[in-house]
């Protein structure tokens, strides 16, 4: 099984939640398949670049955030 690179959870992301409002991590790729769970390690990836943002604003640039799994995010165009 090959990693899933940045751009591909962030394709999924696209797909799966249309870029409509805030969503948890976990909801959209759950822990179902270790596949899942490497996407999961990129959204936090993602946040850190800057290209998942939290709901609740934290005054924290995006490489000093950690992913709170209480937060919601949304992708950043």
């Amino acid at each position: 099984m090959t990693l899933p690179t940045l751009d591909q959870t962030e394709g999924i992301w696209m797909g799966r939640t249309e870029n409509q409002g805030y969503h948890y991590i976990q909801e959209v790729f759950s822990n179902a398949s270790l596949r899942e769970r490497y996407h999961q390690d990129n959204c936090f990836a993602l946040i850190i670049r800057g290209s998942l943002e939290p709901e609740l604003p934290d005054g924290l640039q995006p490489a000093q955030r950690t992913w709170e799994r209480l937060q919601r995010y949304r992708q950043v165009l």
